[in-house]
């Protein structure tokens, strides 16, 4: 793989040298890395250079991560915009997506989950940390957001409970909660889970919950 260009964008000098440390000792690329203190920062930057990737924070002064995104795709649509994030702003993460960003990772991760995301993304794929995806739920429920009604693509066919259970899925609760409500045992909502991943071709519950919002299953 040829020398990576890297754009790291955060207000915190502390979090990017921990990034730039990561980067500098690991063996799976060689990367270059420029830095940008802030959304302004980065916007005139990407007007200037060049860069494979771009590892953006979210809260800055100035302008924030979600507007700069914007700005940078919209005058560079194939930029790869990786976000980054704390727990606490699982709400900006959602826009950041909703802006175009390619994938987004929390601040709190370990090193081999930043350098799978960069590869991930460079290989034109999607990166989503699976916790932030379930954390990522939570504002949904505080602002009383509701579930509609399962979208189905022409070749997806869910049963009716399957619809049900997948509601309940996106909504936060576990296999166990499922089953206590649906008078059914745990053992048969796997099942369901299963026969629902499958059908929507999805592996895991971060990839669905990801399915659901990029389909526009929630408001």
């Amino acid at each position: 793989m040829d020398e990576i260009k890297i754009l790291l964008v955060d207000d915190h000098k502390v979090v990017r040298d921990g990034i730039k440390y990561t980067l500098k000792f690991q063996q799976k690329f060689a990367a270059s890395i420029d830095e940008a203190e802030d959304g302004k920062e980065a916007v005139e930057k990407t007007k200037k250079n060049a860069y494979d990737i771009i590892i953006m924070d979210i809260q800055m002064p100035h302008k924030n991560g979600i507007q700069a995104t914007k700005e940078i795709l919209r005058t560079n649509p194939d930029a790869k915009i990786l976000a980054l994030s704390m727990f606490e702003e699982d709400y900006n993460i959602t826009q950041m997506v909703k802006a175009g960003a390619q994938g987004y990772i929390l601040k709190n991760i370990g090193s081999e989950e930043l350098l799978n995301a960069i590869i991930a993304i460079l290989s034109g794929k999607r990166y989503y940390s699976s916790d932030a995806a379930i954390k990522l739920m939570e504002p949904y429920h505080q602002k009383i957001i509701k579930v509609h009604d399962v979208k189905k693509a022409p070749a997806v066919r869910l049963t009716e409970r399957e619809t049900e259970i997948l509601r309940f899925i996106v909504d936060g609760h576990t296999s166990a909660q499922i089953a206590k409500k649906l008078f059914v045992s745990k053992n048969t909502v796997g099942n369901h889970r299963h026969n629902i991943m499958k059908k929507l071709g999805v592996k895991n519950s971060a990839t669905l919950i990801k399915y659901v919002i990029e389909n526009g299953l929630i408001d």
